[in-house]
């Protein structure tokens, strides 16, 4: 079937996800948040993707209200972090109340910290209550999800959110969730801020003979291998290039020369040391203003 700007992946519950959407890790609070928001929902955007630890619930719940779109419209991600660990139900009530929804469609743990068996049983009475259409984990490795799923839990999560990129393609792992009916979803899709991977010569050929710009190829390459990019920007034409992926289609040979990128060059934290993170990296709950 063709793919379009409102095509959607069925979960393993049933409820659909738009195949693509707006990230907004590291973007400020305030009115940039609003915008980013307020933009790709303007050019057809359906799912806005955010978290605790981001600080700006508030102003991406302004960004969808302007929108004006009806709830059921919207597609919207956020996720638990650790501080909420012990109590997820009064993490993901707090999220509500700063993104000014009554529920959200996506609920993720954040990181594999410590206890994430218990958080996780949480979330699935959680979506038993109607307060998340859909959970899932993030940052999450095999190894994760196999403890995970021995564990005696009742809801395979729905979505695995992990950095994937051509030089950290997690090929194996995608295969992994691909057949426990887990769906990859991919933040940091163009290689983070700040060290975009855009400028690979293998790129710049396939740019010059599909006519598109190296993110657009990047973003089709993970739509094409079942992976629903969420790409980060505040830049309104970036935002609109980010989502023209659906008149042109990657051959298979391109594909794989895309997948021989990879270095397995993770460039967030490593999911394994988590919780052995030094304090000064930690990021800094703070409250939006």
């Amino acid at each position: 079937m063709e793919l379009s700007v409102n095509s959607t992946v069925k979960l393993n519950n049933g409820v659909r996800m738009p195949i693509f959407g707006c990230g907004v890790f590291r973007v400020r609070q305030g009115e940039e948040s609003r915008a980013t928001v307020r933009t790709a929902i303007e050019n057809g955007y359906r799912m806005i993707d955010t978290a605790r630890v981001y600080c700006n619930e508030r102003s991406v719940g302004q960004g969808i209200a302007d929108s004006g779109l009806k709830r059921e419209e919207l597609f919207v991600t956020t996720k638990l972090w650790k501080e909420d660990w012990n109590d997820p139900r009064k993490g993901l009530l707090d999220s509500l109340e700063r993104l000014n929804l009554s529920y959200v469609d996506l609920f993720l743990l954040h990181w594999p910290f410590k206890g994430f068996i218990q958080a996780y049983k949480v979330l699935e009475q959680l979506q038993e209550e109607g307060l998340c259409r859909a959970i899932g984990v993030s940052n999450f490795k095999i190894h994760h999800l196999k403890e995970l799923l021995d564990s005696g839990i009742k809801v395979i999560p729905q979505v695995n959110q992990m950095e994937i990129h051509p030089l950290n393609t997690e090929m194996a792992l995608t295969q992994f969730c691909y057949e426990k009916g887990i769906t990859m979803e991919a933040y940091s899709p163009l290689g983070g801020e700040g060290r975009l991977i855009l400028d690979d010569p293998r790129l710049i050929g396939m740019c010059e003979y599909y006519q598109k710009k190296p993110s657009q190829i990047i973003l089709r390459w993970d739509l094409q291998r079942g992976v629903v990019p969420i790409p980060k920007s505040v830049h309104a034409q970036r935002i609109l290039e980010n989502s023209q992926l659906f008149d042109f289609v990657l051959s298979q040979g391109d594909i794989e020369t895309i997948n021989d990128m990879n270095r397995d060059e993770r460039r967030n934290y490593e999911p394994d040391l988590i919780d052995q993170r030094p304090s000064w990296l930690e990021p800094q709950l703070v409250d939006e203003v």
